[in-house]
């Protein structure tokens, strides 16, 4: 894999464009190439021979867990990059999958693992894309929410907005509208052309 990357320039160029962690696996897992963002990340060196484990080269928390290394520690099996690589080769279709990952520093990071089959030199392999999406998804477990006003109170204490608190606590960003029941207890008798749309 290497060599095709050294070879022709445009496919090591476009590796390493993408803004995401790349890696090109084999069927035992292991990293065969890496782009620019994931070298920058798990701290590499671009062109050195690879073929380590994933949870090797990405310091997961767990590829100590057994003295055999990555891929044999009962956790494996449920290792998200591990399952989307090896679903992508055997099912010879792209395969996304979102979940964490823990390294051995303790950092946590949720991540989108993209895994698409392809074969080189009768090899069949898979390049593996993992989005970091922890900021995204920052929002998680037990919010203190008012019963009654429906603020939501933060860390600090303060009582907050819901559309304040969300938007400082993650992505998204807020319009309003109005729906229907709301028009109908507002505007009695006004038709103002609000549909109700049912879901599922």
């Amino acid at each position: 894999m290497q060599q095709l990357l050294q070879q022709d320039p445009f496919f090591r160029i476009l590796f390493d464009t993408l803004p995401v962690w790349a890696y090109v696996m084999d069927p035992e897992c292991r990293i065969n190439a890496v782009n620019k963002a994931a070298c920058d990340f798990i701290g590499c060196t671009q062109g050195e021979s690879y073929l380590h484990r994933c949870g090797t080269m990405l310091d997961c928390i767990h590829h100590t867990d057994d003295p055999r290394g990555c891929g044999f520690s009962p956790y494996c099996n449920s290792c998200i990059i591990r399952s989307t690589s090896l679903e992508a080769i055997k099912g010879k279709e792209t395969r996304r999958t979102k979940g964490e990952i823990e390294f051995a520093s303790g950092q946590v990071k949720y991540v989108l693992v993209s895994s698409a089959p392809f074969e080189y030199k009768e090899k069949k392999l898979a390049v593996t894309i993992i989005e970091d999406v922890s900021l995204v998804v920052e929002l998680k477990g037990l919010l203190p929410i008012c019963a009654s006003c429906k603020k939501i109170r933060d860390d600090q204490g303060y009582w907050n907005h819901v559309e304040q608190y969300i938007e400082e606590h993650s992505e998204a960003e807020f319009t309003h509208d109005i729906c229907p029941s709301c028009t109908e207890k507002l505007y009695p008798g006004l038709n103002l052309g609000v549909r109700e749309t049912k879901i599922g």
